[in-house]
């Protein structure tokens, strides 16, 4: 083989024999003149005739082959068609609702928190905001701040909630989030 190794289109079917006495045939998938690497399509040696369904992807260094021949050069559609542009805004917002979903879950864990109080913190974050509830440490155990009007204390249910600024409103809201949370869960 010469230095200089042919170029190959994508679609072509090629014969290689190695340097091994390997010979190898295939439909042409990659190919990098830089690294002289070919990667090929083969017909899985399991049989199969015409119908068969799998194959095997081969790699193979060119420098290490004796012999390549193009068996069948594939022919380039006539009018490619462009792909279509891609959606800016719906990747800015995908990506703004991973990055939130993610911080929520970072930001919901607690090591003293059961997985119950966790739940409902997700929660509680999703109705009122991220930056109106917080953890609040109390000893071993941790209560969930609301706004900072409102104390949940483990193991977060409507009786364990505190008031410490009476706003009707929030409290009502904060006891039917509560009470609907436990229903769903038990």
């Amino acid at each position: 083989m010469s230095s200089l190794a042919p170029c190959f289109t994508v679609g072509s079917i090629v014969r290689c024999k190695t340097c091994f006495g390997d010979n190898i045939s295939g439909e042409v998938v990659a190919f990098d003149l830089g690294v002289k690497m070919l990667i090929m399509k083969c017909p899985s040696s399991n049989g199969g005739g015409d119908e068969q369904t799998t194959c095997n992807v081969t790699i193979v260094n060119l420098s290490l082959c004796m012999d390549i021949e193009i068996v069948k050069e594939a022919i380039p559609p006539a009018e490619v068609q462009q792909p279509e542009p891609i959606d800016l805004p719906m990747i800015r917002e995908r990506y703004r609702y991973a990055t939130e979903h993610r911080t929520l879950s970072c930001r919901s864990y607690h090591p003293n928190a059961s997985p119950f109080g966790q739940a409902l913190f997700r929660l509680l974050v999703k109705r009122f905001g991220d930056p109106a509830i917080i953890w609040q440490n109390k000893g071993d155990q941790v209560a969930i701040n609301i706004l900072r009007q409102v104390v949940i204390d483990a193991p977060y249910a409507t009786e364990n909630i505190r008031y410490l600024d009476w706003n009707p409103k929030l409290a009502i809201c904060v006891q039917e989030v509560v009470q609907n949370f436990c229903s769903k869960q038990f």
